[in-house]
């Protein structure tokens, strides 16, 4: 039996009034794998970040970590590391 993906995001969106900023991402990583989130200034890395985080409340979709679903009343298991750490 394969272990559940250490990451999976299925379908999340997030908008600000009208402005949907995450339109249906969905992606899984593995134990140990990198993954890498690139795109133009403001295009919602951030955003999508903050949702996986929990410091944002997508607008629909599914947060699973280790197999365990998150929620918004849940403590966060992740952290968010700046390129450039003089802004964190």
């Amino acid at each position: 039996m394969n272990a559940p993906a250490a990451l999976k995001v299925k379908d999340l969106h997030k908008s600000f009034g009208l402005h949907e900023v995450i339109k249906g991402v969905s992606l899984e990583a593995q134990k140990g794998e990198v993954i890498a989130i690139l795109g133009a200034s403001g295009s919602g890395k951030s955003t999508f970040l903050r949702c996986i985080n929990l410091l944002e409340t997508p607008n629909s979709g599914e947060v699973w970590l280790a197999g365990e679903q998150m929620r918004m009343t849940q403590n966060r298991r992740g952290e968010i590391v700046p390129q450039d750490l003089r802004q964190g």
